[in-house]
């Protein structure tokens, strides 16, 4: 069964793209490992994203070391 939920990717430079569904997420997930290969940037130290169905939004960063969360 496919997620609903969407999900926006946040660089800590100011990059933000929102709205994503979960193919286009992984996807430019995909596609941002790539380019740190291929150039170092962006390290993915400063990579997050906020999960969210249209109610409410859940934040994962790289950096806490919580194990709270509830992704999946």
């Amino acid at each position: 069964m496919k997620s609903n939920e969407l999900y926006n990717i946040i660089i800590q430079e100011g990059e933000i793209f929102t709205g994503l569904s979960e193919d286009e997420f992984l996807d430019k997930m995909v596609e941002l490992s790539q380019c740190y290969y291929e150039t170092g940037y962006p390290s993915p130290d400063i990579i997050s994203h906020t999960t969210y169905n249209g109610e409410d939004v859940h934040e994962s960063h790289r950096d806490n070391d919580s194990n709270d969360s509830k992704e999946d």
